[in-house]
């Protein structure tokens, strides 16, 4: 063999055959052949949850996926094992050492190159070898050794002349849509990772070493494009996003996620012929299919990575198990950094390496480092660049924007990614609509959004984000508005018109016109303050209008509680886009949690589901995570403890008052309605519970509820009392209770707890009490808090003879239903009342519901009770724009027939049959006269997208309210109907 410039090589193959190895060493210091070891058996410890571990690939994932702080002993147990196998071959050893001895000599590095198959055996972590040299550390990690694995074969000529700078990146970022609850894989925050990764790489583009091209939305047809347009074309390919053993996933147009298969996207990076190194940052991309057999000819089933090195690229990085992003940072920016001061690739990731083990959150005892794996295809693992070479800087864009009076949170505490991603592209003007709207009750987050929505806008478009009332604390409110966007013109450099003599409304119309010179995105927060009496609100209202209705280069951003149709009413539907925003679901929660705190993955996640109720911020996760690494036993039964530590937990005392009409204050009051016109409710849902076996037990009720909320997919949690400040809720237990402690309740007391719960603006009412008497005055109440929008509930259990108050016309019934589902004896169906309205199973042992009473063992009608009115508030939180009368409405026309005596028929609650309905009219009611494309739709609507995707696909299928278009190839989705409801006309 030659010598190799800049390294000297060792190469090193071990290929099985049925119960042994075959292992062959080769360097210019002589060669070692076919020496037969036995296969390694592997001692390794169970996963966290505690299931036994077969392969050390499955390890590492274990390991790394977890952030397992044990790992530093099995890690190098693992890579004794491996040392063992190879270098305990006293010959090969021997080689080792004196290849690494020339290499010394010629003032080089010792370049091992691995050679491993079949599949099994290329999927064992061989960066875990040790330096036979320095026992307790690893080969990867020496001074003078780099480890690196051989592809099985390549099919084009190599290119290893250093290339001028800038080298060309392509930065491809693939986070599709989620297709159904069946689809584990998280989204991750494709804007905060495009943004942290360029942040890494600013000082590089500024000096002239490197120039980045960003592709997120990466359909086939966009990179190939993408591709095409580069001048000089890309040296360099990085993938962030999902995939598999199997490929890598890339987006549709219709933004679904598509898999595309390992040797179809080699097909497409050979459009670079000038490609020295890709980077695949996704999942599992350095491990290959599983399923091999020993029948399988050769090279046998391949990685991602193995067979772009084979098909279409010289030098390789794929993951062999999923690299936490904060990892995946330290990784771009150290390995970067190298590689563009003329450093070889595989030094960059050496230095890479340690720099991430060295690291306080990614380093050691954790194995983060050891996830990189470097493919080389017959080439040398040396430098791109030519370090020689002078580059050129570039100046970097200059970020013009203002924020008045509004409060900024960190950017990374945002999991609201369809929404998110709508918002840019409207704000950045990618779309024809000219005013984005987000609406959504106080503290879902649409001051965050926005904020996060301008952040990751292109730096050439100049932003203002302010807030209404600091606009209308201003003696001329109008006048205030063009004074900040005069400034914001100038500040980007484009003329402007001085206000000289010229009135707010004149002054403003000149500036409509110079808006043409400059893209411009203007942000209103509070915009409910745009409806009111204050001075000056009515003609901030008329100016946004008139900025609607301009073709100029500047978009319109506002928040409210509820839509502005004075803003959208002059508006075609295609220049209005809507983005709806509820409590952030524990899913949103959960995914944040996979992709930025490992540590909290190794709790099972129902345990820490049921924290939702408390925890009720990202930050307080954050922090929780920090807790459970110091304490480290990662115990469930340890959870409530660390999170009393974070001073949450505890429910807010409500105020004493004689009743509840003081509990939540003045100002969360909702406004009386008349009584035949009750109102959509617009804040968290408050719902009022009363019976001997859920008294005194609110904080158990809110955490079970909340639980039904998780399983069912509605977002958002129950609180036990007032929602605090900055938080959200899907509804609030009130506090008012009905006294039991001395057996049944009187009249007068049952009336006065009805009338507390309706001052307290309780929406539901839920008792377990009844008397086979008919009161008047119970009757009254009742009828009046139906009048007035609340749903009224009570069990219904009355053996032979009606029970009051749930025979009441206006309350709604409800009966039991036994395990076979026929009716409990002491609930029959009374065909001529109609009564029970509504059946329920009888107990709730075993389910999330258990923690609702006392005793759950217990049946009858107390806990069917429960049963709908958990229903009831699920069905209201999905669409907010329902009355009281229509979520009983709708409980009852879902609801199973079941026979009853005598041949009648009487109905038992089905949960998810109604909000299946409820989240099919939330889909087709976001749709208006105008089309709207899959993620357009998505935002409109508050449905998680794995479940409003095949909910949508269902109504395409039916035909018969939605359907499916293609207009200049764009995808779309309309109204398969022309009727217009309320929320579009």
């Amino acid at each position: 063999m030659g010598p190799t410039p800049g390294f000297e090589a060792l190469e090193i193959s071990v290929l099985r055959a049925g119960d042994h190895v075959w292992l062959s060493a080769q360097s210019r210091m002589g060669s070692v052949f076919a020496v037969r070891r036995p296969v390694p058996e592997w001692k390794l410890p169970n996963d966290v949850t505690g299931k036994t571990i077969d392969t050390p690939s499955d390890w590492l994932t274990d390991t790394v996926r977890h952030a397992r702080t044990d790992a530093a002993t099995h890690a190098l147990d693992v890579g004794k094992v491996l040392t063992d196998l190879v270098f305990g071959v006293p010959d090969i050893v021997t080689l080792l050492q004196q290849s690494r001895g020339l290499a010394r000599t010629t003032g080089t590095q010792l370049l091992v190159r691995v050679l491993a198959a079949p599949q099994e055996v290329c999927a064992w972590p061989w960066e875990l070898l040790l330096d036979p040299q320095r026992p307790g550390q690893f080969l990867a990690m020496a001074r003078d050794v780099h480890v690196v694995r051989s592809g099985r074969s390549r099919t084009y000529p190599l290119r290893q002349t250093p290339i001028e700078p800038p080298l060309n990146l392509l930065l491809v970022m693939s986070s599709p849509l989620r297709s159904g609850p069946e689809d584990s894989e998280a989204p991750f925050d494709l804007y905060a990772e495009k943004r942290s990764l360029l942040s890494e790489l600013r000082p590089l583009v500024d000096r002239g070493l490197l120039r980045v091209v960003v592709e997120d939305r990466p359909s086939v047809e966009r990179l190939r494009s993408r591709m095409g347009m580069q001048r000089r074309g890309f040296h360099l390919f990085h993938y962030l996003g999902h995939a598999n053993p199997d490929g890598l996933k890339v987006e549709q147009d219709n933004g679904r996620g598509r898999l595309l298969p390992s040797q179809e996207f080699a097909l497409l990076l050979q459009q670079l012929p000038d490609l020295r190194l890709a980077v695949f940052a996704g999942c599992e991309t350095a491990r290959a299919p599983d399923g091999a057999t020993d029948d399988d000819p050769w090279p046998g089933p391949l990685s991602s990575a193995d067979i772009c090195v084979r098909d279409a690229c010289p030098m390789v990085i794929g993951m062999q198990a999923v690299l936490p992003f904060r990892t995946e940072r330290l990784l771009t920016r150290f390995f970067y950094q190298a590689l563009t001061a003329g450093q070889p690739v595989a030094e960059a990731l050496r230095l890479a390496r340690l720099a991430i083990n060295g690291d306080e959150n990614s380093g050691d005892p954790l194995l983060d480092w050891a996830v990189p794996c470097l493919f080389v295809g017959g080439s040398e693992p040396g430098a791109i660049i030519d370090p020689e070479a002078k580059a050129r800087p570039e100046p970097s864009p200059r970020r013009v924007a203002r924020r008045i009076g509004i409060r900024q949170g960190e950017l990374r505490f945002i999991s609201r990614l369809a929404e998110l991603r709508e918002g840019v592209d409207v704000l950045s003007g990618q779309t024809t609509a000219r005013l984005l709207h987000v609406v959504g009750m106080p503290s879902t987050g649409k001051t965050a959004l926005l904020d996060r929505v301008l952040e990751e806008l292109d730096p050439k478009i100049a932003h203002l984000f302010v807030s209404t009332k600091r606009l209308l604390a201003k003696s001329d409110p109008l006048h205030e508005l063009c004074r900040l966007v005069a400034d914001l013109l100038r500040d980007a450099g484009a003329r402007t018109v001085r206000p000289g003599s010229l009135s707010a409304g004149e002054w403003w119309e000149r500036l409509l016109d110079d808006l043409t010179e400059v893209p411009i995105a203007i942000v209103i927060d509070d915009g409910d303050l745009l409806l009111g009496d204050e001075p000056g609100a009515s003609d901030l209202l008329a100016a946004l209008v008139l900025l609607t209705q301009r073709r100029v280069d500047a978009r319109l951003g506002v928040a409210a509680t509820g839509e502005l149709v004075g803003l959208t009413e002059s508006l075609r539907a295609s220049e209005v886009r809507t983005i709806r925003l509820d409590a952030l679901s524990w899913p949103e929660v959960w995914q944040w949690i996979r992709r930025n705190l490992p540590t909290l993955t190794r709790y099972p996640e129902e345990d820490l589901s049921r924290l939702y109720t408390d925890v009720r911020h990202l930050e307080l996760w954050e922090q929780l995570a920090d807790l459970a690494a110091r304490n480290g036993t990662f115990e469930p039964q340890d959870l409530p403890i660390l999170v009393r530590q974070l001073g949450v937990g505890a429910v807010k005392p409500a105020a004493q008052a004689s009743n509840g009409s003081d509990f939540f204050g003045a100002e969360s009051g909702v406004p009386e309605v008349d009584a035949t016109a009750a109102a959509p409710v617009r804040r968290a849902l408050r719902l009022a519970v009363a019976g001997p076996f859920t008294a005194g037990r609110r904080e158990e009720i809110a955490v079970a509820v909340t639980q039904c909320a998780i399983r069912h997919g509605v977002p958002g949690r129950v609180v036990a009392g007032e929602t605090g400040q900055g938080e959200s809720a899907l509804a609030e237990l009130l506090p008012q209770e009905l006294a039991f402690a001395r057996g049944v309740p009187s009249e007068r007391d049952v009336c006065r707890w009805m009338e507390d719960a309706a001052l307290a603006d309780a929406d539901i009412l839920v008792f377990d009490y009844g008397n086979a008497v008919p009161t008047d005055a119970q009757n009254a109440v009742i009828a009046r808090l139906v009048s007035d929008g609340r749903l009224v509930i009570a069990s219904g259990d009355h053996a032979d003879e009606p029970a009051y108050p749930a025979w009441s016309a206006d309350a709604f019934a409800v009966g039991a239903v036994e395990d076979d589902g026929t009716l409990t004896h002491e609930t029959p169906y009374f065909p001529d009342a109609g009564k029970p309205d509504i059946y329920a199973p009888r107990t709730i042992t075993g389910t999330a519901c258990e923690r609702l009473v006392d005793r759950p063992e217990m049946d009858g009608t107390t806990f069917a009770a429960l049963y709908v009115a958990v229903a009831a508030m699920l069905v209201w939180a999905t669409d907010r724009d329902l009355t009281a009368h229509d979520v009983r409405a709708l409980l009852v026309e879902t609801a199973t027939p079941i026979p009853a005596a005598r041949g009648d028929t009487a109905k038992q609650l089905d949960v998810d049959k109604a909000l299946d309905c409820a989240r099919r009219k939330v889909i087709v009611g976001a749709l208006g006269s105008d089309a709207l494309e899959l993620g357009q739709l998505l935002a409109e609507t508050p449905i998680r997208p794995e479940l409003a995707v095949p909910l949508l696909d269902d109504l395409v299928a039916d035909g018969d309210r939605i359907r499916r278009v293609v207009r200049n190839g764009v995808e779309q989705y309309e109204r398969a109907d022309t009727v217009v409801g309320p929320r579009n006309e």
